[in-house]
């Protein structure tokens, strides 16, 4: 598989970089533009047969009955014997192409995934599903197509002017510099255009803001319910607004550019015989008897050879395109790759932990240079089989802890501990392997209900599946589908509520069966029933782990082995439920408030005959 390097864009030409892609199988390109070379070569061996016919015939003229009919027949398979080899060669070709195109394809898809696999977590949410999805798609696709079909035209684009330069001068150079000066005038257009570092930044930018017009597109769909219940507008929703004015005011630009660019360039080559018309007619004015039968033979040969120069050039022409359009996707592709991943631990450092507590020392983070710390020096401990919950009001901190226990993140400075091991010193899949996650967002993929719980296990067998089911409360709803276990989720309508997503949640990581569980507001958008049953998922999936909860549904952590409120990213409090609301702090303050919070009611007074804000 191909590796970046760091600077590859430097040192490499954007050519080797695409090649590279290909990794061992780099050897089928380079026969595939060795075949295509010849491919365009035998392209032209039906000229030089009909040059010779028309050689013969002009020879014998008016005499006819002396063409030696042989001849012409071996001629008129020569003739064909190019138009063949041709054909077979550029499919020979195509195939060698093709062959390699689908593994890099799939090498880079791979590289990519995988590389998304080690970047922290809030940085794949920057970069967004939309742009993740056109670089996956698009780029990649982008690769495929370029390695597939235009390298091996490439290939052939150039080998075709050598031969085509050959044969003009080969029978008259007269006539031959008259087709080169078409060359150099068709040439000098698309110079002119493709040398505008304007244009090419446009090009640039056209790409980018594609990318954030569809992220902003996928946002505004999500976000639909939210626009119709506060009667908002397409036009209210600025992100999208902006970005589709954006995308539109430079696609006119580009369009433009290719719209003046390319008729100008395929008028001169395909009227090349202009420029050989008129040098004939000058240099036929005059010439009789014996030398002008060889002079009208050659002008007849560069009349009819002379429009095959626009077949040629155009492929130069858009493979000129094709290099400036993929030299923009190699560029969207570094930007994902370049992003740096959590560094892994050195060959023979990774440690295994044999216990599975949870320490915090003193750990400070912030989700970016310059950007204020989102923990300031948070110092807590986990016993393993405990249960401890984070409260505080939202933006303390308390998601980051949970994210910096996974390691979504790399601490700034501080430690995180796991069994007593440094989570930066444990192998990734390893640390995966003690810690399984139930977030308040919950994603069901277009899979069976039984392939997306066994996502957490893939070994897993079917009766286990069910088990996990069962004791996370999802079995009753599940077998309600119309498959059961087999229903497609997202197929005929078949979609689940919150709370049932989120029992589906919890029966992963049930089934992964992991000793470490994070819970991360995992009831918030429950209602009353599905809450009761989530609740009693949790204690099957608790039972005997390391826990930590986040949660605002204060009832929910009371049972809690410890709470720890956290506050503009430090502890304020920490202990038992009875204790925090005998010490009369700042949980104390927040029991009382949920508690008044939920004695309201439409109509009702407050309840000790204050008002409550």
């Amino acid at each position: 598989m191909a590796k970046r390097k760091e600077g590859a864009g430097n040192e490499e030409s954007w050519a080797a970089r695409v090649i590279g892609f290909t990794g061992g199988g780099r050897w089928l390109i380079y026969l595939s533009m060795a075949l295509s070379a010849l491919s365009s070569m035998c392209s032209f061996v039906p000229f030089i047969a009909v040059y010779l016919v028309v050689a013969d015939v002009v020879a014998v003229y008016p005499d006819f009955a002396a063409l030696d009919a042989a001849r012409m027949a071996s001629l008129g398979w020569m003739a064909l014997g190019g138009v063949a080899s041709n054909i077979g060669l550029y499919l020979a070709a195509l195939l060698c192409a093709h062959s390699a195109a689908f593994d890099a394809e799939y090498n880079l898809k791979l590289q990519i995934v995988e590389h998304l696999g080690r970047i922290p977590l809030g940085r794949l949410e920057e970069l967004g599903t939309g742009r993740v999805g056109k670089v996956m798609d698009e780029s990649v696709g982008a690769i495929e197509g370029f390695l597939a079909h235009s390298l091996p035209d490439m290939a052939a684009a150039f080998t075709a002017p050598v031969a085509i330069v050959v044969l003009l001068f080969v029978f008259d150079w007269r006539f031959g510099l008259a087709a080169v000066a078409c060359v150099v005038a068709a040439f000098g257009v698309e110079a002119a255009g493709f040398s505008n570092k304007a244009i090419t930044d446009k090009m640039r930018r056209h790409l980018v803001n594609q990318e954030r017009m569809t992220n902003a597109t996928v946002e505004y769909v999500r976000g639909m319910p939210v626009v119709k219940t506060f009667g908002q507008t397409a036009e209210s929703f600025g992100r999208l607004s902006a970005a589709v004015r954006a995308y539109t005011d430079l696609a006119l630009d580009v369009a433009l550019f290719w719209q003046s660019l390319m008729p100008a360039f395929t008028a001169i080559i395909n009227n090349a015989y202009l420029f050989v018309l008129p040098v004939g007619i000058a240099l036929g004015a005059g010439l009789t008897g014996g030398s002008f039968r060889p002079f009208a033979l050659d002008f007849i040969f560069y009349l009819l050879f002379v429009p095959s120069i626009a077949g040629a050039l155009n492929k130069m022409m858009y493979i000129s395109e094709d290099s400036m359009i993929i030299s923009s996707h190699l560029s969207r592709i570094d930007e994902v790759l370049g992003i740096p991943a959590l560094p892994a631990p050195e060959p023979g450092v990774a440690r295994v932990p044999e216990r599975f507590d949870v320490e915090l020392d003193g750990v400070s983070f912030s989700y970016g240079e310059g950007a204020p710390l989102a923990l300031d020096g948070v110092s807590l401990s986990v016993p393993a089989g405990t249960t401890c919950a984070l409260v505080g009001p939202s933006g303390a901190g308390k998601s980051t802890v949970a994210s910096l226990v996974a390691r979504f993140w790399d601490v700034s400075a501080g430690a995180v501990r796991i069994g007593g091991v440094d989570v930066r010193d444990i192998d990734p899949d390893e640390l995966m392997g003690c810690v399984s996650l139930v977030f308040q967002d919950v994603h069901l993929f277009r899979a069976s209900m039984l392939e997306n719980i066994r996502m957490a296990r893939p070994g897993a067998t079917r009766e286990e599946v069910v088990e996990a089911a069962r004791a996370a409360q999802a079995d009753a709803f599940i077998r309600a589908l119309p498959q059961g276990y087999d229903t497609v989720y997202g197929s005929e309508g078949v979609h689940l509520s919150g709370g049932e997503a989120q029992r589906v949640s919890i029966a992963r990581a049930i089934l992964a069966d992991r000793p470490i569980v994070v819970l991360d507001e995992a009831t918030a958008f429950s209602d009353p029933e599905n809450e009761h049953l989530i609740q009693k998922a949790f204690e099957r999936l608790m039972a005997g782990r390391t826990v930590i909860m986040i949660a605002h549904r204060l009832s929910t952590v009371a049972g809690a082995d410890q709470i720890v409120v956290i506050d503009g990213g430090r502890v304020a409090e920490r202990g038992r439920h009875e204790d925090l609301l005998a010490a009369r702090g700042a949980y104390s303050r927040m029991w009382e408030r949920y508690t008044q919070a939920l004695s309201w009611g439409i109509g009702s007074e407050p309840s000790n005959g204050r008002e409550v804000a």
